[in-house]
């Protein structure tokens, strides 16, 4: 099979948004905490009580974002959200993680986009500099890597 870009195209919804919203990230570096959380919601992430977001992280869609209470997204942790990301209560996602709903086709001749959303259950910890792609990460699966 040849792979053919030349007719590759991704649709880019909510364009003005996500230029707005890069320009506004920049700005999250010199909030605290709570500053960067009311920039999320601003942007339309669901983000629930007593949740701390680290400096240095970066979203890419927050509307596409949704967490329960007690989460700590770490420095350097990296949210790319073109699906949705549901993240439960009493999460730790550490420090430099990578988040990310999307991927791309390589069965197909374009490399056409594919994206599928994350779950993440209540009181999960996604470890440092791990990558977590389209999946449910549940108690079950934590406890059965500690083994």
């Amino acid at each position: 099979m040849q792979l053919n870009l030349s007719d590759y195209r991704e649709t880019k919804p909510r364009f003005a948004a996500l230029l707005l919203w890069r320009m506004a990230e920049f700005a999250m570096w010199f909030f605290p905490s709570a500053g960067r959380i009311t920039l999320l919601r601003c942007f339309g992430a669901k983000i629930g009580k007593r949740c701390l977001v680290c400096r240095g992280e970066k979203f890419y869609a927050p509307w596409n974002f949704k967490c329960g209470d007690f989460v700590c997204i770490g420095p350097k942790a990296e949210v790319y959200c073109k699906d949705k990301i549901i993240v439960g209560s009493e999460v730790v996602v550490s420090q430099g993680a990578y988040l990310c709903t999307a991927s791309h086709d390589v069965a197909s001749s374009r490399m056409a986009l594919v994206t599928k959303p994350i779950k993440i259950e209540d009181d999960v910890w996604v470890a440092a500099k791990s990558i977590k792609e389209t999946q449910i990460v549940s108690v079950c699966e934590k406890e059965a890597a500690m083994l």
